[in-house]
């Protein structure tokens, strides 16, 4: 049985988890339900998928900003109730910073000593008043990473024979994607190859 529980240890973090369904899985055979081979086994192994999923696509595409205070935030739109578990990511990647992400009306903090935090303040008020407490760091005062150094350092690897629109378009999924962001061309029909000479 102990199997089965670590299974759907996250299960319980997804927006539509029904602790009626998860106790049902847990009384069926468990040879059946490590195999998915009931409807109910189904569904609540896609459930920990998308909250796996989730929380891996927040973890690699999630962009903290910094501040000269030793802190770093973000605000995001998470699926699921995975909030602690990002914290608890960038807190080991980075831990001798404050970290706070902003989540609809909540915003989570979690300082270097790992203690977390639950806000009802927009993140730029958390980091607000965490900056009031907090002296400016030296190192991260000298360092000025504005949109012209992000901007240089594309346009030194950007090579334009390697662009593939199309691949690229077919890669991402279509909730991922931000229609502002990306560069679109559309084929259309009927022209001629005298349109172009």
């Amino acid at each position: 049985m102990g199997d089965v529980r670590e299974r759907f240890d996250l299960v319980d973090r997804h927006r539509r988890y029904d602790r009626r369904l998860y106790e049902k899985v847990m009384s069926q055979d468990p040879r059946l339900v490590l195999n998915y081979a009931t409807p109910e086994a189904k569904r609540l192994y896609r459930m920990q998928r998308n909250v796996l999923c989730s929380l891996h696509l927040k973890k690699g595409f999630m962009r903290l900003e910094r501040s000269k205070h030793g802190i770093l935030y973000a605000k995001t739109r998470l699926e699921h109730r995975v909030a602690d578990l990002l914290l608890s990511h960038f807190h080991n990647r980075f831990p001798t910073f404050h970290i706070a992400i902003e989540d609809g009306s909540m915003t989570y903090a979690i300082s270097p000593s790992g203690r977390m935090t639950e806000h009802t303040l927009p993140v730029e008020e958390v980091v607000r008043r965490l900056e009031s407490k907090l002296p400016v760091d030296p190192l991260l005062e000298g360092l000025e990473f504005d949109g012209r150094l992000w901007e240089g350092f594309y346009d030194s690897q950007y090579i334009s024979e390697r662009r593939n629109i199309k691949l690229m378009n077919k890669m991402m999924p279509l909730k991922h994607r931000d229609k502002n962001a990306m560069e679109t061309r559309k084929a259309k029909g009927g022209h001629r190859i005298t349109d172009y000479i």
